[in-house]
């Protein structure tokens, strides 16, 4: 990783964007700007579009209407993902593979090569530096399926480390992991915040992720309901009075790259 050196700038903007599948819009007419350095939790109950909203950013949702850049590129002519890295909700592993550990995390590097290409000393380099940050190195010729729920998830936030992203995504990273693992994974993230590493981070709840958090986005029907500092959010009011006529996040399954699926 090397996010440091970059000039402060919007990571990601949206524009006037609806986004949503079916035509039918779950987020409406969102104007947001996040910038590099920022650490955002994006909150809200379930179906407030918050997912929606970052999996607009990565084509999984349709854009409607309006616009999103990525560092400060129009999403549909960005090329340059491997500044982007992005780990799905609930992402697990989708076979019964043997796929160890350092595979996983290799495969990362796709973004970096050309088709066809063999794996470089670079690469091989870049993949045991991420694994080693999210304190997996003992770990590195393990099968995935043998890992915890919350050790999975680290092997897939190494994943997008490996690409060197100045920019990393995490939908409900999370969910269904217990109480220890999200007290290691805070750490994780302590450590990627300290490095520079801009991070938006979805959940519906901060938990002991709370004091990294430097801006929160509270969405609500689609929209967003709050914007601004940790300690001015309502105290889990998006789970109550905003959210009694949601539309509903109501996503497709979308098949992902490799050995895992988006449930």
């Amino acid at each position: 990783m090397n996010p440091s050196g970059a000039a402060p700038g919007p990571a990601l903007e949206f524009v006037g964007a609806d986004i949503g599948y079916d035509g039918r819009p779950v987020v409406r007419r969102l104007d947001l700007r996040i910038d590099l350095g920022e650490v955002v939790a994006v909150l809200g109950a379930n179906g407030s579009g918050k997912s929606t909203l970052v999996r607009g950013v990565f084509g999984l949702a349709p854009l409607l209407g309006g616009e999103i850049r990525v560092l400060g590129t129009d999403r549909r002519a960005f090329r340059q993902w491997h500044r982007v890295g992005y780990v799905p909700q609930a992402q697990t592993v989708a076979s019964a593979m043997p796929t160890t550990v350092a595979e996983v995390v290799a495969s990362g590097r796709l973004a970096h090569r050309r088709p066809w290409s063999r794996f470089t000393a670079a690469d091989r380099a870049a993949a045991s530096a991420a694994i080693e940050a999210v304190g997996l190195a003992h770990r590195e010729r393990t099968p995935l399926a043998d890992l915890s729920g919350g050790q999975q998830r680290r092997v897939l936030i190494a994943r997008a480390l490996a690409t060197d992203p100045e920019v990393l995504v995490l939908d409900e990273p999370t969910a269904g992991v217990d109480a220890p693992s999200q007290e290691g994974f805070a750490e994780l993230l302590a450590g990627l915040c300290s490095a520079g590493l801009t991070i938006v981070l979805v959940t519906h709840e901060l938990g002991p992720l709370a004091p990294l958090i430097t801006r929160s986005v509270v969405m609500a029907d689609g929209r967003v309901a709050f914007d601004g500092s940790p300690a001015a959010a309502p105290a889990g009011g998006w789970a109550g009075d905003w959210h009694h006529h949601h539309h509903g996040d109501h996503s497709p399954q979308h098949p992902a790259a490799g050995l895992f699926g988006e449930r």
